[in-house]
């Protein structure tokens, strides 16, 4: 298994292929660059205007490759040609993979939808990247979680990353009040946002390590967990099913740190 960088040539893509190289360090295992560039069915490969397409393709992916090793010399960097659309070769390639980075162009363009299509499908994390340099040194990985109904997987992933990265870990619970809320004695919104802080507590002390901060926050989720990455490194999301929810959808548009989307 290997950590999985999609290249197309943009500055997102570039940014995603530097940002995998130092995970596949940090994880220890080997980098896979890869373009997704679907051959005409009813062309051969001689004909021109294939051969062209297919050397800039091989050409990009030999310069992000060289970009790698020079870089990061002790680090294993392998090519490979997606002969499928980028979204179905990039989700297929993810069977073999420990962990996807893609491009993020925000919410316009292609690149942007290729990154959701793949975030919702494919088996694995899938980290997205913009092309702006990525944060260094100890800044926190940040996870969103629901302390009422926890996805283990999700947190797992952050707490890895954390501890992989030599970075403070940041769990942020989100909550809306109720509709009453304005209606509530003074006494009863306490108990009720003394029972949210408690439940992220409870869910933390199950598994001390690394430690982490819990951070539970009144406010729309998609704010909070924006509002919580403006410092972050790493912000880690969750999925279910083949499916991104307006949560998910909304953070990764507007966050400015690397997203990561995790299956639940």
């Amino acid at each position: 298994m290997a950590v999985l960088a999609a290249v197309d040539g943009s500055p997102e893509s570039l940014a995603a292929a530097r940002w995998a190289a130092d995970e596949a360090l940090r994880r220890g295992t080997r980098l896979r660059l890869a373009y997704a560039w679907p051959r005409p069915q009813h062309t051969a490969p001689g004909l021109p205007g294939v051969s062209e397409v297919r050397g800039r393709a091989l050409g990009m992916l030999a310069e992000a490759a060289e970009w790698v090793r020079a870089n990061h010399p002790q680090l294993g960097v392998d090519t490979e040609l997606l002969h499928d659309h980028a979204p179905a070769g990039l989700t297929a390639a993810a069977e073999s993979a420990d962990l996807v980075a893609l491009g993020s162009a925000a919410c316009h363009g292609p690149l942007g939808s290729v990154g959701l299509t793949v975030a919702a499908h494919a088996p694995c994390p899938v980290v997205l990247v913009r092309a702006t340099p990525g944060t260094t040194g100890s800044r926190e990985v940040v996870v969103g979680v629901d302390a009422h109904d926890p996805a283990g997987a999700v947190l797992a992933f952050a707490r890895k990353a954390a501890m992989m990265a030599g970075a403070p870990l940041r769990v942020v619970h989100a909550w809306t009040p109720p509709a009453t809320w304005k209606a509530r004695s003074a006494t009863d919104r306490a108990l009720l946002a003394e029972a949210e802080e408690g439940a992220l507590v409870e869910l933390l002390v199950r598994d001390p390590e690394p430690i982490a901060v819990p951070d539970v926050r009144r406010a729309r989720p998609a704010d909070a967990l924006t509002d919580a990455a403006r410092s972050a490194g790493l912000l880690v999301l969750g999925r279910t099913g083949n499916h991104l929810g307006p949560v998910t959808r909304a953070v990764v548009h507007r966050a400015g740190c690397p997203v990561a989307v995790v299956p639940r």
